[in-house]
């Protein structure tokens, strides 16, 4: 029976693979399904509007906690280390500067294209999720390489 070190081992390479796949999939799916700049935004559906925001509260949750809640408070601890920790911080720094590049660009921007909140949100919110959760992933992989 394999200790609760190797059990949390184990979840945590699977956790860095995981959260990559899960912001790739959410940065493809926007970038295919809800084009940035949509024409005509009002063509929108609730649906679409309501399952984004969904999705990026979960993966804000997701960058929050740094997952691994399904599994037990002993093997949980071991997963979210100082290392972890320090990953999920510095992804958090990371995904800080990508939403104030963002911010910047939608102030250049709403001058000249017209840009409802809703847009705006949209816009600052899902590259900074995307990419702070792919730097956590990479920082993750980075540090079990090292190991």
């Amino acid at each position: 029976m394999p200790s609760n070190v190797e059990i949390a081992d184990r979840a945590s390479r699977k956790r860095a693979i995981g959260v990559a796949v899960a912001a790739i999939v959410f940065l493809v799916i926007q970038i295919v399904a809800r084009p940035v700049f949509n024409p005509s935004p009002e063509t929108a559906h609730l649906s679409k509007i309501v399952m984004w925001a969904i999705n990026a509260a979960a993966l804000l949750f997701l960058l929050m906690t740094g997952g691994g809640l399904a599994q037990r408070k002993e093997i949980r601890e071991l997963i979210h280390d100082e290392v972890a920790r320090s990953n999920s911080r510095s992804a958090v720094v990371f995904g800080y500067w990508i939403a104030m590049a963002a911010a910047m660009a939608v102030y250049l921007i709403a001058g000249r294209t017209p840009m409802d909140a809703r847009e705006a949100v949209y816009v600052i919110v899902t590259p900074s999720i995307g990419l702070a959760l792919l730097a956590f992933s990479w920082l993750e992989y980075r540090a079990h390489s090292d190991a």
